[in-house]
C-alpha cells in the first residue's frame, strides 16, 4: 500500500516561458490548482505562481500526486491553446521529487511561497494574490488578499453553486466540477477551500519558527534549487546562477568571482557548475570568464 508523503512540484522555468503573458493567464494557473484538488486525492500545502514557473507542494500519495501534476499540466496547456489558438512556444514540463528530511520540508515550504519576493517583486508573500502565502499564521478575522479590490474596496465571497455552469467555467477555466460550496471572490477560486493550512502551519508548530524560516538564507535556497537541478536538469534564472558560482567559488579558491583566477582554476570552476548545477553553456562562459568555442572542447 502506498503511503502518504511531502512532494515539491515545480516547473522548468526557461522551458515555459511564455507561460504567462496576460492577467487571465495568472488566474487561470492559480484556480486551475484549486480545480485539480477538487479532481484528485491530494493536499494542496502551499504554492506560488509566477511567470514561468511555479511550485506546489503536495502531500498525498506518489500516484495521485503524479496525477495532480499531469492533470494541472493538461490543463493549463488547454488554457493556452484555447486563449491563444497556439502553444505559443510554452513546453511545460512539471516534475516531482519527495520531500522527507523535516528541515528541509521547511525550506522547501517557504521556498515555495517566497518566489515572487526572492525573484525581485517588490511584494512580501503574505501580500502576493498569486500564491497561498496569504493563508498562514494568520487571524481568521483579518480580510484576505483575495477579497480586496485595488480601490481598497472588499468583496463578498459567495458560493460556486450560486452562478450559471457557464459562468463557473469561464472562471475556473475549466469544465471539471467543485464542490458547489467552495467559495470564489474577484475571479479567484479561493485558496481555503483546498490548502491545508494545517499541514503547513504544523511543519513550522510556531509563529516564531515560521518567522525565522520566512527569511530563508541563500544557502537554504541553493539546497532547493540544487535538488531541482539534480532531479529536472532545471535552467537556472541568471542571478541564480551567478549566487551559486560565487559560493562554489569561494568554496574552491577563496574567491568571490573567476576574475581573480587562473585559466587552469577557470576551467575547474566551469566543470563543476557543468557537473554539478547543470547551467547552460551560456551562463559557464561568463560566470568562469572563458570562451563557449573553448569550453565546449572540454565539457563534454
Amino acid at each position: 500500500m502506498e503511503t502518504e508523503n511531502y512532494y515539491h512540484l515545480f516547473a522548468n522555468g526557461d522551458e515555459a516561458k511564455n507561460l504567462i503573458v496576460s492577467e487571465s493567464d495568472y488566474y487561470a494557473a492559480f484556480n486551475l490548482i484549486g480545480v485539480c484538488a477538487a479532481n484528485t486525492a491530494v493536499k494542496v500545502v502551499s504554492f506560488s505562481v509566477e511567470d514561468s514557473h511555479p511550485h506546489v507542494l503536495l502531500f498525498g500519495r506518489k500516484s495521485d500526486c503524479h496525477e495532480f501534476m499531469s492533470m494541472y499540466e493538461r490543463s493549463i496547456m488547454h488554457h493556452i491553446v484555447e486563449s491563444r489558438k497556439t502553444t505559443d512556444g510554452v513546453v511545460l514540463m512539471f516534475d516531482m521529487y519527495p520531500v522527507t528530511n523535516d528541515e528541509y520540508l521547511r525550506n522547501v515550504a517557504v521556498y515555495t511561497i517566497i518566489q515572487p519576493t526572492k525573484d525581485g517583486k517588490s511584494i512580501m508573500p503574505f501580500d502576493y494574490p498569486w500564491g497561498s502565502g496569504a493563508l498562514y499564521f494568520r487571524p481568521s478575522w483579518m480580510a484576505s488578499v483575495w477579497q480586496l479590490y485595488p480601490d481598497g474596496r472588499m468583496g463578498v465571497p459567495y458560493q460556486a453553486v450560486s452562478i450559471s455552469k457557464r459562468h463557473l467555467q469561464s472562471i475556473l477555466y475549466s469544465k471539471r466540477e467543485i464542490p458547489g460550496n467552495w467559495l470564489i471572490c474577484n475571479g479567484f477560486l479561493l485558496p481555503s477551500n483546498y490548502v491545508a493550512t494545517d499541514l503547513f502551519e504544523g511543519i513550522f508548530v510556531t509563529h516564531n519558527c515560521y518567522r525565522v524560516f520566512l527569511g530563508n538564507s541563500s544557502r537554504k535556497n541553493e539546497m532547493v534549487i540544487n535538488r531541482m537541478v539534480k532531479i529536472h536538469g532545471i535552467i537556472l534564472e541568471d542571478y541564480e546562477a551567478r549566487r551559486i558560482s560565487e559560493n562554489v567559488c569561494m568554496s574552491l579558491f577563496g574567491k568571490r568571482t573567476a576574475r581573480w583566477l587562473t585559466l587552469q582554476q577557470r576551467l575547474v570552476l566551469a566543470r563543476n557548475l557543468k557537473r554539478e548545477r547543470n547551467m547552460t553553456l551560456r551562463q559557464i562562459a561568463t560566470l568562469s570568464r572563458l570562451p563557449e568555442s573553448e569550453l565546449k572542447k572540454y565539457l563534454k
